[in-house]
């Protein structure tokens, strides 16, 4: 969810301070203020190091020269935004809470800059899957900007989106719909029209994780319309963006549909946009590009997605100071889409060197750890190395449920495709438990794709142990899912009754099975065309 987020402090904030400094501190406040914007400018260049020395001295010559304890507090505040920017989450809730004991202390002084760090300090805690601490720094940020203006002032759009991003993290997501559409009528009645595309986008996100595919399609549709349009804030510079962002998140809505030919021609478009555009920052035009590569994946062209990603990878090294792990990242992409071209040499050196990269930046059990080591063991796989796939998968899982709790998507993932490959080996007792286990955690959720998959896979392997009785209505419950979210007439649809006609035919009730074959091959017909 894209972030209308307090900023450093800007120019016009700095010179208002200055104003009120005297004659005797005058030397101290033009030094600071000197360093704070070399360290702005150091943290724009994603030179962080730099940044953290710059702050850090900025704030001694607060001390130093006795300055006002608001330019202190306004140092913390920009320090921990570059600490959020490299990760590191304890630093900056350290500085945040500095800045915050600070303006406690001062007291409120009708404006928004309690509320300015009370945000960012709920944004670190966001992060950190702490939402019951961010809610009462988001409420408390909303509660003051209210006392000091009004319910209805743009300038309480960062807390409130804010705060529809700590509902939706946390599954709340009745609470972060209505806190969006709060946002979307401000930006609305403020003519804000960049900022109510973010919003609407926001939305859409929501709308869509609550299992409301078609409205989420509606709203995105909607915010592409308004992308095309400026408002009257110099807002225009953004038009680019939030036009591709429309279009990619449009398409990311049709590519959960598994309708991968409606999604190409709006990801190139936006692609197109953002390349024309020179005022496009380049890590845009990358995610860009790798999402266009993704449904040339999805579509099977893996050849177009090679092209893509290499250029993704390109781009990726050529931007100065560019981090080892969004490069290791490019890497992996690239391994994905020469897989299937057996390109298996290329894609075993890909692979070890971003594992490599991972493990050097993050530790041995970081996540991005655990993302190699699956693709790692799907190569292995590939090449029925099995030996040299189990341990890989079995050490991701581990990572995954010490990371993310035993309960997350991801543990689920895992688990299917060590699952997966317990059956390829033959083991179908081992393969049970897991595909079992893996139902379990998707169902804790709305029904889902994923959630079919993993009923159909769990059928499957009982099916094969002649457990007819256990997997039938496993069958029935993925066919039901798959219709509902995908219509009567999918290809997916025709892939469970196929499997489901297997199950029937093998437990000898021929006539059942004949039906649902039947409806499979008019489904496939009308997919693929008859056969000759």
């Amino acid at each position: 969810m894209r972030q209308l987020k307090p900023t450093i402090i800007g120019t016009v904030a700095i010179v208002a301070l200055l104003a009120t400094v005297d004659l005797a501190a005058r030397a101290g406040a033009v030094e600071w203020e000197k360093l704070l914007n070399e360290a702005q400018s150091a943290a724009q260049s994603k030179d962080y190091d730099k940044a953290v020395k710059l702050y850090g001295d900025a704030a001694d010559e607060c001390l130093s020269s006795k300055l006002e304890d608001e330019f202190l507090a306004k140092t913390y505040n920009d320090l921990a935004l570059v600490y959020e920017a490299q990760g590191k989450y304890a630093d900056a809730e350290a500085n945040l809470n500095k800045a915050l004991a600070i303006k406690e202390k001062l007291g409120e002084k009708g404006d928004f800059s309690m509320p300015a760090t009370l945000g960012n300090l709920a944004q670190i805690y966001r992060r950190q899957g702490k939402f019951d601490l961010a809610k009462v720094q988001y409420e408390r940020a909303i509660s003051i900007g209210e006392k000091n203006s009004s319910p209805s002032d743009a300038k309480l759009a960062p807390f409130l989106t804010g705060l529809a991003s700590m509902y939706s993290d946390s599954g709340q997501l009745a609470d972060a719909e209505k806190t969006l559409r709060r946002v979307i009528k401000l930006m609305e009645d403020t003519k804000n029209k960049s900022g109510q595309t973010v919003a609407m986008n926001n939305l859409a996100v929501v709308l869509r994780k609550e299992g409301r595919a078609d409205e989420a399609e509606a709203v995105y549709k909607q915010v592409a319309e308004l992308a095309d349009t400026t408002d009257d804030s110099g807002r225009e510079k953004n038009a680019a963006r939030n036009k591709a962002a429309a279009l990619n998140n449009l398409a990311r809505n049709y590519r959960e549909k598994q309708q991968f030919d409606k999604a190409e021609p709006l990801m190139k478009q936006a692609v197109d946009l953002l390349v024309s555009d020179p005022t496009s920052d380049k890590a845009d035009v990358i995610i860009a590009v790798d999402n266009l590569a993704m449904v040339y994946r999805e579509l099977g062209d893996y050849k177009s997605a090679e092209t893509q990603y290499r250029t993704a990878l390109e781009l990726q090294k050529g931007i100065v100071g560019a981090k080892p792990k969004a490069v290791a990242d490019r890497m992996q992409n690239l391994a994905l889409a020469l897989l299937p071209q057996y390109k298996y040499d290329e894609v075993e050196a890909l692979l070890k060197s971003a594992l490599e990269t991972y493990e050097k930046e993050e530790g041995a059990n970081g996540i991005d750890v655990a993302n190699a080591l699956t693709n790692l063991e799907e190569l292995y796989r590939e090449q029925e190395k099995f030996d040299l796939a189990e341990p890989l998968l079995v050490r991701a899982l581990s990572i995954r449920k010490a990371s993310l709790g035993a309960n997350s998507p991801a543990v689920a993932a895992t688990t299917s495709d060590l699952a997966l490959l317990y059956k390829e080996q033959g083991k179908d007792d081992q393969a049970v438990g897991l595909f079992q286990e893996t139902v379990r955690i998707r169902d804790q959720g709305p029904e889902s794709e994923e959630l079919a998959t993993a009923l159909s896979n769990l059928a499957k392997v009982l099916r094969d142990q002649k457990h007819y009785s256990e997997a039938e209505p496993l069958y029935k419950r993925a066919l039901a899912i798959r219709e509902k979210t995908f219509g009567p007439d999918h290809e997916s649809v025709a892939a469970v009754l196929r499997n489901y006609a297997i199950l029937l035919k093998a437990d000898n009730r021929a006539a059942e099975a004949k039906v649902l074959n039947a409806r499979a091959r008019k489904i496939e017909d009308s997919v693929d065309g008859p056969n000759q």
